[in-house]
């Protein structure tokens, strides 16, 4: 459909509205993976065995390394807060006290995870696959201008060693001209959007962006069905 697909080298935006299915479109991206152990699925709102449901359900190899940011920072961050708030709102009981007792005090997680993400991205060697499932968690807790930086670093790798970088962010989430800056970064821009007609729901991609072949900018209707994930339709529709 793309004349030759995705070139290696490039890095891809997608920017989706929710339940315009941009989260399967990401785990479906991974699930082809021609060199497992160089292909990373890195997922920022999901856990490990929710995105493996996903995987077990539509039958795609589980051979891939898939990494979990924000299930991470929940363990390691979120826990320790609601532990601290249940703490100030209910005082210490002695079983409290006692474990305590046992333990030795250790500072708060100091982890950088855009460092982490960008460290695992930059560390893949030649004709690699990722996708980053997706860009708000970093927005949310970082500068724009750091998020930009290390997306510029990862997409130099990207090209460098010929990989396929796939990065998501979800519409409205970001100011424009942040969102336009990711757009002149990256090489393909993929908008996912989701329109009400009648009592059904049309999901559409829309290529905006594809780097030296502008005659791909075009509109994919698609569904998404139980045997294979998102399918785009075969036959175009008339207005």
């Amino acid at each position: 459909m793309m004349k030759g697909g995705i070139p290696r080298g490039f890095t891809i935006l997608c920017v989706g509205e929710p339940g315009a299915g941009m989260d399967l479109f990401m785990k479906q991206f991974t699930s082809v993976a021609e060199d497992p152990a160089n292909t990373v699925l890195i997922s920022t709102a999901e856990s490990q065995n929710e995105i493996l449901q996903v995987f077990r359900r539509y039958e795609w190899p589980l051979d891939l390394k898939v990494r979990t940011l924000g299930e991470e920072y929940n363990e390691q961050v979120l826990e320790k807060d609601m532990e601290a708030s249940r703490f100030r709102l209910e005082g210490f009981t002695m079983q409290d006290i006692q474990r305590l007792a046992q333990t030795r005090f250790v500072e708060e997680d100091s982890t950088d995870y855009l460092v982490a993400m960008a460290s695992q991205i930059t560390s893949l060697g030649p004709f690699f696959r990722c996708a980053v499932d997706n860009l708000d968690f970093f927005f949310q807790r970082n500068e724009a201008r750091r998020v930009i930086s290390l997306i510029r670093v990862m997409q130099a790798h990207t090209q460098l060693n010929r990989g396929v970088l796939l990065v998501s962010a979800s519409s409205g989430s970001i100011p424009e001209s942040v969102q336009r800056e990711l757009s002149l970064i990256c090489d393909i821009v993929f908008d996912f959007e989701v329109k009400q007609i009648a009592n059904t729901f049309e999901t559409r991609m829309v290529v905006r962006k594809f780097r030296n072949a502008p005659e791909n900018l075009r509109v994919y209707t698609y569904r998404v069905t139980a045997e294979e994930g998102i399918t785009p339709e075969t036959v175009d529709r008339v207005a």
